[in-house]
């Protein structure tokens, strides 16, 4: 008898620690928004959503199910902002706890991560991910952006990023315009206009030669939407589907097959029923996936430049 009452006591433990971990004052990031849970009752939890660390609005979580919730906002223009999100999910991959919210088809529109880093290394974390790698320059000098650091020529310098201005980097007292290309990134002196910084000559092209893939970071790290967001859409497409060619995925549209077929670390197996995704990188998928068709606002569409 005294071990029947233990097995119920161990999975009724068992089946609370698997039951939704959001907990007041709790933080939750997409790099861009955040989210702070400020209270919490039986029917749900109510949330500050923020945008680049400004309290913004206030919405609450319903519950609906275990770990599904609706979401409402506090005014009807903060309603019109999250109309298309129809369940909000807790679910907890590799260690990563997330909300993610989806809409009637169960697509991710928005996933948030709950962290206890400071809100400005929550944001940065995204532009990082597209810097890090290893490159060469068009004289054949190495480049390796890794975190905070950049090793260039055999040295190694610390480098910032503002957050404000997080196109220029700034590396000891200098500063460099950057944005994404075709093959890498590409560096550019910066001037003083009328308004302010802007963009000058090109100081140096970076092809990335990283060797296993450009963006391998998606194998074990949500992306960030600051991630995405300096990509446009087109590129989002080869992002995704990258998760699926360092596996050695076969293609069969023929932008992928001619974009992989170039890339020296791609070993295609000729058996795509046999490639599998760990669960951050299916989620990863998913997330991007959605962004594929999401119309970018602004010139974020034109920032691609050529590589070399």
């Amino acid at each position: 008898m005294k071990r029947i009452i233990y097995l119920i006591t161990a999975l009724l433990a068992t089946t609370n620690m698997a039951s939704t971990q959001v907990t007041a004052n709790s933080r939750w990031y997409n790099s861009d928004e955040m989210l702070t849970c400020e209270s919490e009752s039986n029917k749900g939890y109510m949330f500050n959503w923020d945008w680049w660390g400004e309290e913004d609005s206030q919405c609450f979580l319903t519950k609906t199910s275990e770990n599904h919730f609706s979401v409402d906002g506090y005014n009807d223009d903060f309603n019109n902002y999250i109309k298309a999100i129809k369940d909000v999910e807790y679910k907890v991959v590799e260690g990563h706890k997330l909300l993610l919210f989806k809409d009637a088809k169960g697509n991710i529109l928005k996933c948030f991560e709950q962290s206890n880093s400071k809100w400005e290394k929550e944001a940065i974390k995204g532009y990082h991910y597209v810097l890090d790698g290893t490159y060469v320059d068009e004289t054949g000098v190495q480049y390796a952006f890794n975190g905070e650091y950049l090793t260039m020529g055999g040295n190694k310098y610390k480098f910032s990023i503002d957050l404000e201005m997080y196109f220029i980097i700034q590396i000891n007292d200098a500063k460099y315009w950057w944005k994404v290309s075709t093959t890498g990134i590409n560096l550019y002196n910066v001037i003083q206009g009328e308004y302010g910084p802007e963009q000058g000559e090109v100081w140096h092209k970076l092809r990335e030669i990283s060797p296993n893939g450009r963006w391998t970071f998606l194998s074990n790290a949500i992306v960030p939407s600051t991630f995405m967001w300096r990509y446009p859409s087109g590129m989002v497409r080869i992002i995704r589907n990258e998760i699926y060619a360092r596996h050695g995925y076969v293609f069969n549209s023929a932008d992928l097959k001619n974009y992989f077929s170039k890339q020296p670390w791609y070993k295609p197996q000729n058996n795509n029923a046999a490639v599998k995704l760990n669960d951050i990188e299916a989620l990863n998928a998913e997330i991007l996936k959605a962004n594929e068709t999401v119309v970018r606002e602004g010139s974020d569409d034109e920032e691609i430049e050529e590589g070399l």
